[in-house]
């Protein structure tokens, strides 16, 4: 039989990996950024098709 090859020692700590309700409730959403980032992407790839025609 193969023994697993992982240590057993470690504390998983469960409390590291949740969220809870309240906090993404509580976040407020930086819309101006968002839309900054959306703009940019599209602009970006606007510009890559338009250097790919070139070609």
């Amino acid at each position: 039989m193969k023994i697993p090859n992982h240590n057993s020692d470690i504390i998983f700590n469960e409390d590291l990996y949740t969220i809870n309700w309240s906090d993404i409730e509580n976040t407020e959403i930086d819309y101006e950024n968002y839309l900054d980032d959306i703009e940019n992407f599209f602009k970006e790839d606007f510009e890559n098709d338009i250097l790919e025609d070139d070609y």
